[in-house]
């Protein structure tokens, strides 16, 4: 079940902690996930703020009231420090998810001896992921590890997807994947169960909106396509701020 769903049972939930009068009780973990489908009692957690709940389904984070009546959505700022603690718990979530995939189940463009990693969920056919690729050569020169996973936008059954199975199943996975991204045809073959569908629910799960959707090693969304100059300096700003901590 895809996280907004999940947490949509959340919301719907509302109405009935209210009229169940809970008002004065304080659920437990246990008790607040159960009223919920998709909810398990792992998921709630508590949050910075007291009497308050954090739900947290693949890497979307809300906020609960532990009477269950309350319902806090968006990011919850530490004024004092000026973190953005859901932020961080977001890259947090999405760093876990993605640091369980099997790189093998990956398409992976490395330098030698790479200084940053970005795990890119891409589309055979998005003009922004073709852009990106034509440039991986520059990335791996800049140290930088590209990480692919399939995200055919149009979803199961069209031509995107034909086409990542397509650059799976070949022999050469590298290059199909530069040969279809520059517009050519890759032959038809079937290899049995390719990774297109995991990776397709894996970027439902975390949230993502649009391609090329490009992740560092902390899980932080780098956003959509960057020049090859401006992904190395953000990557560096990122890695900088960590440890300076």
């Amino acid at each position: 079940m895809r996280t907004i769903r999940c947490l949509s049972f959340v919301v719907a939930g509302l109405g009935l902690l209210s009229s169940m009068a809970l008002a004065d009780a304080g659920l437990t973990p246990e008790e607040l996930a159960a009223l919920f489908p998709g909810i398990e009692a792992e998921h709630v957690t508590d949050s910075p703020l007291p009497g308050v709940y954090e739900i947290t389904v693949g890497a979307s984070v809300a906020y609960v009231s532990r009477d269950g009546r309350y319902l806090l959505r968006g990011e919850l700022i530490d004024l004092e420090t000026e973190t953005n603690l859901t932020a961080e718990r977001q890259n947090a979530a999405r760093a876990a998810v993605l640091a369980a995939v099997d790189e093998a189940t990956m398409v992976i463009f490395a330098p030698d001896t790479p200084t940053h990693t970005v795990t890119v969920f891409t589309d055979i056919d998005c003009g922004y992921c073709r852009r990106m690729h034509r440039e991986i050569e520059q990335l791996n020169a800049l140290g930088i590890s590209v990480r692919y996973l399939f995200y055919p936008r149009s979803g199961p059954e069209t031509e995107a997807w034909r086409k990542a199975n397509n650059v799976w199943c070949a022999g050469d996975r590298l290059e199909a994947m530069t040969a279809a991204k520059n517009g050519e045809p890759v032959p038809s073959r079937n290899c049995g169960t390719t990774p297109v569908e995991a990776h397709y629910a894996l970027g439902g799960q975390i949230g993502l909106q649009g391609t090329p959707a490009i992740y560092t090693e902390t899980g932080e969304l780098v956003g959509g396509y960057l020049p090859p100059e401006a992904l190395a300096a953000r990557l560096r700003a990122t890695a900088a701020r960590r440890a300076g901590r």
